[in-house]
């Protein structure tokens, strides 16, 4: 579980430079650009960590496993980015979303099984 969640924290500062260096980028006219489109709680990132979230639990609850629903929510969040690298482009701070609804998952599952 440790681990899990140092790989998190390590995926969430690395994105966070990313987030950095992006925002030094020129940024396109504000008439292309909505509020909404922008930044680390943009709705397409709290939607993933919210599914992550509820399909981890899901998981976990079922199997009565912890661990269990943080990787289930994990699997599905990392086959999410790879289809969409196919697609479009991967996208890590999605994927550090991802992680933090698995680790929340995991918690509940945890805080349940006592």
């Amino acid at each position: 579980m440790r681990r899990i969640l140092h790989t998190g924290l390590v995926v969430m500062a690395l994105a966070a430079a990313r987030e950095a260096r992006a925002a030094d980028a020129p940024a396109p006219p504000p008439a292309q650009v909505r509020a909404w489109q922008t930044g680390l709680t943009r709705a397409d990132r709290l939607q993933h960590a919210s599914l992550a979230f509820t399909s981890g639990l899901a998981a976990g609850l079922v199997s009565r496993r912890p661990a269990g629903a943080g990787g289930v929510a994990l699997t599905l969040g990392l086959a999410k980015e790879l289809w969409d690298a196919r697609r479009s482009s991967f996208d890590p701070v999605d994927l550090a979303a991802d992680l933090a609804g698995a680790a929340l998952a995991t918690l509940a599952t945890a805080a349940f099984e006592r």
